[in-house]
């Protein structure tokens, strides 16, 4: 099943055919699509694709979801977890691995949103879908995503060529999340 999920300041509803236009809107900031999408301009098409990729990926507990501040319809950005793609093409270690992926509205970088969204996401990968790792990709340029991923207690494991940009990889097993913080309490999954 794929979840709702909720944090102590956040809703993460599972994204639906009829967000495609808030999606749309936050991949298309120039800020957001930098690093996402290598700062390619993101047309309705494409969104409308990774969109239709994500949602093919529900039975399988990933997917993406949508975050909204509580109590709230805004929408401020989009968490996924994801079968790793193209990345694996750089670094063929990635293959077969699960990714969380983030994307928040510019409007609301700084305040912590990415960080408690996808602790979120980690704790649901790890504690209901039990999965054996998860691992990240970051341009190398991006520098404000390094420090994400590690403050989430992902490990750098090397820098590679990417399509771009040179890509950081990491990894965080599920091993490791229990020794580090798997007594803590996670989200609430919610019907």
């Amino acid at each position: 099943m794929f979840p709702h999920l909720a944090t102590a300041r956040l809703d993460l509803r599972p994204a639906g055919a009829d967000d495609l236009d808030s999606l749309w809107a936050l991949w298309a900031e120039p800020e957001v699509r930098r690093f996402l999408f290598d700062d390619v301009p993101v047309t309705r098409e494409t969104a409308d694709e990774v969109l239709g990729n994500c949602l093919q990926t529900e039975e399988q507990g990933l997917g993406l979801w949508i975050v909204s501040p509580r109590d709230t319809e805004a929408t401020i950005g989009c968490v996924g977890l994801m079968p790793v793609s193209s990345a694996a093409e750089y670094d063929p270690s990635l293959r077969g691995a699960t990714e969380p992926l983030a994307a928040f509205a510019p409007s609301s970088w700084g305040h912590g949103y990415a960080t408690e969204a996808l602790d979120a996401l980690i704790r649901y990968a790890f504690e209901q879908l039990e999965v054996p790792r998860l691992v990240a990709v970051n341009d190398v340029p991006n520098e404000a995503s390094d420090r994400l991923v590690q403050r989430l207690g992902f490990e750098v494991l090397r820098e590679v060529s990417g399509p771009r940009y040179r890509l950081q990889t990491y990894e965080l097993t599920r091993e490791r999340f229990v020794a580090g913080r798997g007594t803590e309490s996670g989200p609430r999954a919610t019907e």
